[in-house]
């Protein structure tokens, strides 16, 4: 049991350091022609060279020089060199709620109410007539 769980924790490990930047990483492009060296620096050997406007992932960076993933390559570029790519973000438009009271007719106390029809018009007590 202890040799399953201490292989559990190992690829575990191995995943996590694996992905160590990707929660942190940008992206750019590449402004011109851009060499890839091994190191950060120009003394460094180069692997590769991307093409102008090549899309890149940039993990960190070290003074100018940035650590790079395109195209399956890894490697240093030059900061210099990189345009950070501004992501564009979806415009989200929230409804307008309008909450109207139930239709009411308020109390004019100013104006006078209609009379009622078939009713005599008299001030007598109820149940006798007015003739």
């Amino acid at each position: 049991m202890n040799f399953r769980m201490l292989a559990a924790l190992v690829v575990a490990l191995a995943g996590w350091a694996a992905f160590p930047a990707s929660a942190s990483a940008a992206t750019a492009r590449t402004t011109t022609t851009l060499n890839v060296r091994s190191g950060p620096g120009p003394g460094y050997a180069r692997v590769a060279t991307l093409p102008a406007g090549q899309r890149v992932t940039v993990f960190g960076c070290e003074g100018s020089w940035c650590s790079i993933r395109a195209a399956g390559i890894r490697g240093w570029a030059s900061s210099n060199y990189l345009d950070r790519v501004r992501a564009v973000r979806p415009i989200v438009v929230q409804p307008q709620i309008i909450i109207r009271p139930p239709h009411y007719r308020p109390h004019r106390p100013n104006k006078p109410r209609p009379p009622r029809p078939n009713k005599p018009q008299c001030k007598i007590a109820p149940g006798f007539s007015c003739k």
